[in-house]
C-alpha cells in the first residue's frame, strides 16, 4: 500500500510522542477544528510575527507564540522540533535550545517534542532560578522534552510547575510523560494543589527533588506516578508532604546512593508524611528491607498512617509493610 500523503499543515496527530518509539495510541485531535503548530528556533524561516506556524517549513521561533494561537479545548497540538543543545550533544548546526520561561493558560493543549534522540528536545528557562513551563490550565499534555538548567547561572531551576491557586488558575489534570529532567535542575516537577496529575515514563536524574510539593502550600491529590526512574535525587525522589492524598505510585525505580551504601538517607526516597490514603505498589528501592539501620526501607521512605504500600522490592527481598 502506498504511503498516505497529507496536504501541508494537515497531517494527523497522535496521542503518543512524535519521535519517541512505541507511544502512539490513537487519534489525539478531539475536534474537527484542532490545529497543529510548529516550533523550531533553528529553522531559517522561523519567526513569531508573520508566520501562521502551521507550515513546518515556516515555524514559530517560540512555544509562547504557538500558545498564543491556540484555543481552549479545540484539540490544538504544538510540535517542537529537534535541537542539539543537550549537554553531551554536539556536531549539529541546529544547536539553539528551546530557551523560554513559558506559562500555559490554554486548556486541553498538547505540547510535544519531536526528536530522533530519546532524551527529548532540550528546553531550558530563560534565566537562573526560573521555571521552564508553568501549567496554569486544565488538561495540558507535555511529552518528549529534556528539561535542563538555564544557560547562565543555572542550578536552581524547575522543569515543570503545575499550579492551581484555588480561584482562577487551574493546573489540574496535567499529563506529563516521556520527559527527561537533567541533573542540572533543582526540581523536576513541582505540583501545587494540582489534582489528577498523570506522570509516567519520566527520568529524574540527580535533581534535588524529582517530584515536589511545597509543604507550606497545598498538597497534590488523586495523581498517578508510574514507570518513572529516580536516580539519586538528593533531598527526595518524591517529596509529597503537606497533605498529599489518594495518589498512586507504581512500577517506579528509586536508586539512592546513600541507601545503597547503607548510609543515612532520611526520606530521600518517597515521603508521604501528613497525607492520606496513598498507594505505593510494585516499586524498586536500592535499600535493604526494614531494619534498625541507616539506609533501610524505613529510613529511605515514609508513609502516611493510612497509606497502603503493596509488594515493593528492596535489595534483599520484597516488603508488604508501610515504611515508618
Amino acid at each position: 500500500m502506498p504511503n498516505q500523503v497529507y496536504p501541508m499543515g494537515s497531517m494527523p496527530s497522535y496521542m503518543g510522542v512524535w519521535g519517541v518509539a512505541n507511544t502512539s495510541r490513537g487519534a489525539k485531535i478531539a475536534g474537527t477544528d484542532g490545529r497543529v503548530f510548529y516550533v523550531q528556533p533553528n529553522a531559517t524561516l522561523a519567526v513569531d510575527n508573520g508566520n501562521t506556524g502551521e507550515d513546518p517549513t515556516c515555524p514559530f521561533l517560540t512555544i509562547t507564540a504557538a500558545l498564543a494561537r491556540c484555543q481552549d479545548n479545540r484539540g490544538d497540538v504544538i510540535l517542537v522540533g529537534y535541537n542539539d543543545a543537550w549537554q553531551y550533544g554536539g556536531g549539529s548546526t541546529w544547536n539553539a535550545p528551546i530557551q523560554e520561561t513559558v506559562v500555559c493558560t490554554v486548556q486541553g493543549v498538547t505540547i510535544l517534542g519531536i526528536s530522533p534522540d530519546p532524551i527529548g528536545v532540550p528546553w531550558e528557562p530563560e534565566a537562573a532560578g526560573e521555571i521552564a513551563l508553568t501549567i496554569a490550565a486544565l488538561g495540558v499534555e507535555v511529552a518528549g522534552f529534556c528539561f535542563q538548567e538555564a544557560a547562565v547561572g543555572g542550578g536552581t531551576e524547575t522543569g515543570v510547575y503545575a499550579v492551581w491557586d484555588g480561584a482562577t488558575t487551574f493546573g489540574d489534570n496535567p499529563y506529563i510523560h516521556h520527559c527527561h529532567f537533567a541533573d542540572s535542575l533543582q526540581t523536576g516537577i513541582n505540583l501545587e494543589y494540582s489534582w489528577n496529575s498523570k506522570i509516567s515514563d519520566c527520568e529524574f536524574m540527580e535533581n534535588t527533588y524529582g517530584i515536589y510539593c511545597d509543604p507550606a502550600g497545598s498538597g497534590f491529590s488523586y495523581g498517578r506516578i508510574d514507570r518513572c526512574y529516580f536516580k539519586d535525587c538528593s533531598t527526595a525522589a518524591i517529596s509529597a508532604t503537606g497533605g498529599c492524598d489518594h495518589n498512586v505510585v507504581s512500577s517506579c525505580i528509586v536508586w539512592n546512593a546513600d541507601a545503597q551504601a547503607a548510609a543515612l538517607a532520611t526520606n530521600e526516597g518517597v515521603n508521604f508524611t501528613g497525607g492520606d490514603g496513598n498507594v505505593v505498589n510494585d516499586c524498586f528501592f536500592s535499600c535493604v528491607l526494614p531494619a534498625p539501620a541507616n539506609g533501610d526501607f524505613d529510613d529511605l521512605n515514609t508513609a502516611s498512617a493510612t497509606d497502603a504500600w503493596i509488594n515493593n522490592h528492596c535489595l534483599n527481598g520484597d516488603t508488604t509493610t508501610n515504611p515508618t
